[in-house]
């Protein structure tokens, strides 16, 4: 054994530059060595691949649920907010649209309306009734303008009698309005 070793030792160096010495290994043509030889693994191969771990299940928050409904029940307000703005709309548009209609039909009847009294037949025939007559001198009133506008009421009504009357019928009206 002893021999074996100091065999592996004495390897010949195949160039020596001076004083420096090289590794056997990496010389051209050197001896190589068990540890320079590639590894090669061999595959383990497993027979059953290991099951995934399932975790127990787990406690629900109430207030995770009660957010959950809270959410459906907002969209389901949402939509139903939806639905009607949408119907309103249309209702709209059909009202719009008969109030067109009506509108002209509104001003068919006017002229009709207006077509059907002629004054001059009107006052003939109420003329001819005795319904109507002349006015006589007498009876007709000049007013004289010239003068700014001006009204004066005379009352023979006690101021104290007036006011009490018109207390009492405040009074009245307020009772009437909160019934």
């Amino acid at each position: 054994m002893a021999a074996s070793a100091s065999a592996r030792r004495a390897i010949p160096y195949p160039k020596t530059y001076g004083n420096v010495a090289y590794d056997p290994a990496y010389a051209p043509g050197g001896l190589e060595r068990e540890e320079d030889q590639p590894r090669i693994r061999t595959r383990e191969r497993h027979a059953a691949r290991e099951r995934a771990r399932v975790r127990a299940a787990g406690y629900v928050a109430p207030t995770a649920v009660i957010g959950f409904v809270l959410v459906a029940v907002m969209a389901v307000l949402l939509l139903s907010g939806y639905a009607q703005v949408a119907q309103v709309s249309d209702q709209i548009v059909h009202l719009r649209g008969e109030g067109e209609t009506l509108s002209e039909e509104n001003a068919k009847l006017r002229t009709e309306y207006e077509l059907c009294f002629d004054l001059k037949t009107v006052e003939e025939q109420v003329a001819a009734s005795g319904l109507m007559v002349q006015p006589q001198p007498g009876q007709i009133v000049t007013l004289n303008l010239s003068e700014p506008d001006s009204a004066k009421f005379y009352a023979d009504v006690d101021q104290g009698e007036d006011l009490w009357g018109e207390v009492g019928q405040t009074v009245d009206n307020l009772v009437e309005f909160f019934q």
